[in-house]
């Protein structure tokens, strides 16, 4: 199952947040950091499925680094 997922926002260490639309799992990137007032346009210029990994459930969760099946959606 491919989980579908939107952009949340950019957390305090800088990594792009993606949040599930089915559930409370997070997905960042943790290689590529963005400033705090980056737009959605602006991120998905850059991010792509490939670069995320799980994050846990909450916004300000520490990484896990799996790779899940995911599908980036727009808001």
């Amino acid at each position: 199952m491919v989980d579908d997922i939107v952009f949340e926002g950019i957390d305090s260490w800088n990594r792009p947040t993606f949040k599930s639309t089915t559930s409370k799992a997070r997905y960042c990137c943790t290689d590529k950091l963005l400033d705090h007032g980056s737009t959605e346009t602006e991120v998905l210029e850059q991010i792509s499925e490939k670069d995320l990994v799980y994050k846990g459930n909450k916004f300000e969760s520490e990484p896990m680094g799996t790779r899940e099946k995911i599908r980036i959606v727009r808001a």
